[in-house]
């Protein structure tokens, strides 16, 4: 099984219940030895869909056509994982009770709010959530009050005032590092989606009292948002099983072609949902009609899947593209007509830490295999 039809295979097996013909072809897939498990595995754990996975292959009777060791594997990583929820949901409860007192009610974002929010039983590695900007310093410090550390030695060059979170914090009592957010996404798409936007229809969680979570429009914005354009998924042509998942289940919560008018780039959302109907074998489900943007995604997609040197080369070019011109160039230029720029810029290149800093992101980058 090639990459690409392992990629689609995948795709098939966390929407399966969609495909009740799909179940015989994974019988006949497992029976004929046509899968390299340990390639499928690692697929999964690197797009962190493994408990989903697993849960998905019980809910349908299918663990028992797995080599024997795998599915014990599987097994053991969804026992973990269920019991690392039930911390980070005392964890959530925590939080919670160190802010409501000073006024300060979290909106949790991303996965812990899916969590909370009964989208589904997994998160990743953080806790996102977003407080008043007003509380920002405030909300940090009443957590390093009572035993939270920053995970990393903080640079002098950075400018934690003008940061989208503040550095990741952790508790030795508690299993997941903390993110608190003054703002939901990076500067550039506040006019898009905002805290402003998010407070109008934000819900309370009642099992959690003095807690918030996103409305469903709005997880489904922050999806693409965070997938697309943070992580510019859109231009590389890598997109992460995680968020597509979160993006189909979302989906069965609300109609995902309703948040397009809510959505500025509507070409590379459309593109999105184009393509995550074509990732679970279901064409049309998200958005009816595909666009040039959703053909030019899919065949980088396929190229990525297919030729490591296509990976490599494209990848490589469009990290330097955005690093050099659309970063650092842009920061030179805006530095001329904003001092506050300015004045960060000229704080990061005179101080040696930030060349070690960018030495790391450029190694770290390199270092990331081909799937």
């Amino acid at each position: 099984m090639t990459n690409n039809q392992l990629f689609y295979f995948t795709g098939k097996c966390l929407s399966i219940e969609e495909h009740p013909e799909f179940r015989k072809e994974f019988i006949n897939v497992c029976q004929s030895d046509l899968i390299d498990w340990q390639h499928f595995v690692y697929l999964c754990s690197n797009h962190l869909i493994l408990p989903a996975i697993y849960l998905k292959l019980r809910t349908h009777n299918l663990l028992e056509y797995l080599p024997e060791e795998l599915s014990e594997h599987l097994k053991n990583i969804h026992e973990l994982n269920v019991e690392r929820n039930h911390q980070i949901l005392e964890q959530l409860q925590h939080i919670t009770e160190i802010l409501n007192p000073n006024n300060i009610f979290p909106v949790f974002m991303k996965g812990s709010g899916n969590l909370l929010d009964g989208v589904y039983l997994n998160i990743g590695e953080s806790i996102d959530f977003l407080v008043p900007e007003k509380d920002y310093f405030k909300a940090a410090k009443l957590f390093e009050d009572v035993g939270y550390t920053s995970t990393n030695i903080i640079a002098p060059f950075t400018d934690i005032a003008d940061a989208k979170h503040y550095p990741r914090l952790r508790h030795p009592d508690f299993v997941a590092t903390i993110e608190i957010h003054r703002l939901p996404v990076q500067e550039n798409f506040l006019s898009m989606y905002n805290s402003s936007i998010i407070d109008q229809e934000k819900k309370e969680i009642e099992s959690l009292p003095g807690c918030f979570v996103l409305s469903d429009k709005h997880k489904i914005i922050h999806n693409f948002i965070h997938s697309q354009l943070s992580n510019k998924s859109h231009v590389y042509g890598i997109i992460s099983f995680r968020d597509l998942y979160d993006l189909y289940l979302l989906s069965k919560r609300s109609e995902i072609q309703q948040t397009l008018p809510f959505i500025k780039n509507k070409q590379k959302a459309i593109a999105y949902f184009v393509f995550a109907g074509e990732a679970f074998g279901l064409p049309g489900k998200f958005y009816p009609k595909a666009n040039l943007s959703a053909w030019i995604l899919l065949k980088k997609h396929t190229l990525n899947l297919k030729s490591s040197i296509f990976y490599h080369i494209h990848r490589t070019l469009v990290y330097f593209y955005w690093q050099i011109f659309t970063k650092y160039f842009g920061q030179i230029i805006k530095s001329f007509y904003s001092k506050k720029m300015r004045k960060s810029l000229l704080r990061r290149i005179c101080n040696r830490h930030w060349y070690k800093t960018h030495l790391n992101n450029y190694t770290g980058f390199f270092a990331q295999k081909h799937n």
